[in-house]
Formats: structure tokens, sequence, C-alpha cells
């Protein structure tokens, strides 16, 4: 028990750490990138003198030395204060992430939960059904969608199922002009809006899941115990649910705490391509422009979850299974 909290606190040092080299590269990163974000902020108007242009840049604090810049950015951040956008003056950047954090909630916690059920279940029947045609069908599915491009697969959705048959729309969350609302006109709008981006998501993810616990399954039935199970008479279905598949689980829980992971941090290629208003394409769109505190804070948010997902998933694997050592 002393060694295993002894490790946890390794373990969760070492994430604080981690997230402090995040919080760095944070920093430097984007001011490696070229270009001066004030003047693609400001329009190429003749009207707007040189004087306004330097009072925006010493608002905004670029006209500092770069470690002063730092040293203000490290005790903001403290404070989760990323300053204003620069494209939004007088709205704090993580107000802006976090409104758009709303709409990566929905469409990747959905596409994750299908993904999760169905590659799972995908993955059950094709160890249970090993070799035979669900199984070599299953296979090259998952591995045919895994290897698309998901920016192609969800061109592809739009042309079929957009531009021809017109089932769907093409992109956006919801239709023009409409709000998020609880109602039952709301909730069609925003799922008629959301099947196509999910499902890009969904099938092109599917395969991680499937194909893991399939491995893992097929190793879990060749074990003694499973033989054993067999012995005392329980049926095949029963041996599944009450031995092979909770065993086999082990490796799912990682890969399950990694994707909260993907489900805060969003689908960059899916949203930019559906126009989906996500924290993925309000990053892109903020690349565009250097807007420095929209993209410090949708990284800070991003790395906080990456981090706490692999912790989570190391202090899980090590109770579901003291056998697990978690290194230093």
């Amino acid at each position: 028990m002393r060694s295993s909290r002894r490790a946890i606190m390794r373990k969760i040092i070492n994430s604080l750490i981690t997230l402090f080299l995040v919080i760095i590269l944070n920093f430097v990163l984007f001011r490696m990138m070229p270009g001066d974000p004030v003047r693609l902020i400001i329009p190429n108007d003749p009207k707007i003198t040189d004087d306004h242009i330097a009072q925006m840049i010493e608002d905004f604090g670029l006209d500092q030395p770069l470690y002063l810049q730092f040293f203000t950015y490290m005790k903001n951040t403290l404070f989760l204060e990323f300053g204003d956008s620069f494209t939004e003056l007088g709205t704090p950047a993580l107000e802006i992430v976090l409104e758009k954090l709303k709409w990566t909630l929905i469409l990747t916690g959905t596409s994750s939960i299908f993904m999760i059920l169905i590659g799972v279940t995908v993955g059950v029947i094709a160890a249970w059904r090993r070799g035979g045609r669900f199984d070599t069908g299953s296979l090259a599915f998952s591995l045919f969608f895994y290897a698309m491009p998901t920016f192609w697969f969800a061109m592809m959705l739009i042309a079929i199922f957009s531009t021809e048959l017109k089932w769907f729309p093409p992109d956006s969350a919801l239709t023009y002009g409409n709000t998020l609302e609880f109602s039952w006109d709301g909730f069609r709008d925003l799922v008629h809006h959301l099947i196509l981006p999910a499902t890009s998501l969904t099938i092109g993810s599917i395969a991680a899941f499937s194909l893991i616990m399939r491995g893992s399954l097929v190793d879990v039935m060749t074990e003694e115990f499973i033989t054993t199970a067999r012995a005392k008479g329980l049926s095949e279905t029963q041996m599944l649910k009450n031995h092979a598949v909770p065993n086999a689980m082990l490796p799912m829980v990682a890969l399950i705490a990694i994707d909260i992971a993907f489900v805060v941090g969003g689908a960059f290629q899916t949203e930019v391509v559906f126009n989906y208003p996500g924290i993925g394409w309000e990053t892109v769109e903020a690349t565009y422009v250097k807007n420095y505190p929209i993209l410090q804070a949708a990284f800070f948010l991003i790395a906080v979850a990456v981090i706490l997902a692999n912790l989570i998933a190391d202090i899980l694997m090590v109770s579901l299974d003291p056998r697990v050592k978690m290194g230093g």
C-alpha cells in the first residue's frame, strides 16, 4: 500500500512538472511564429495612424521585453487569466474558449460514447468468433476506416449526404440564426447538424477500441481460469460476461481515459471541414491571426485534459490490477 502511494505521488509530481513545461512551451511556441499579430488585426486602412497602432501594441503588452511578457504570462496563468482576445476586444480569451468548449463536448462526447460502445462490442464478438467471417470482416472494416484520412472521409460524407442526397446540412452546429435552446425543435436542429460530423469521428475511431479489445480478449481466453470456467459447465455467454470480458477490460481503461482528453481537445480536422464552432475550429482561426490569448487558453485547457487523463489512467490501472506497477 505504501509503495502504491509513493508511486501515485511520483506520478502526480511528474504530471505537475509536465504541466509546467507545457505552460512554458505555450508561451514560447506562439511567439516564434512569424509575423506581427497587431498588423493582422488592424485593417489596411490609411486612416489608422501609427500612434493608434503603437497604443494597441502597448495595450496588449507586446512592447515589453520578452522576459517581462513571460513573467506576466506566468502570473496570469496561475489565475487562469489569458488576457482579452485580440479580435474581440474586451472579451476574455478563456471565456471565448469555454463558450466553444460546449460545442466540442457535444460533438466529441457524443462520438466517444458511440465509438466506445460499438468498438468494445465489435471487439468482443470478433474475439469470440475468432477466425470467422465477422472477425475477418470487422478487422478489414476497422483498418480501412482507421487508415482513411479524417478530413477526406468528412468531405466524402458532405459530398454524398449533403450535396447529392441533401439529407443533412453540410456545416455549422445549428441552422444559421438559431441559438441553442432546450426545446424539441432546438434538439432536432442540433441532432440534424450533429449526425455527419459525429459519424466521421465515430467510424474513424472504432478501430482503436475494437482492435485493442479483440487482442486483449483473445489473450484472456487462453488463460487457465477460462478453461476452469468451461470445465465447471458455464456457457460461453456466462464465461464471457463474468470472467473473460471483465479481465480483458484493463487495457481499455487507459484508452477510455485518454479519450476523455480527446473529448476536451476536440477534433480539429472534423470541426474545420464541417465549420463546426468548437475549440478546434476556434484554434485554427486564432492561428491565422496569431491571436495569442485564444491560442494559449485553448492549448492550456487541452494540455491539462491530456495530463489529467493520463494520471487518472495510471491510478485506475493500479487500483484495478495490483500486478501493474507504475514507474516514476
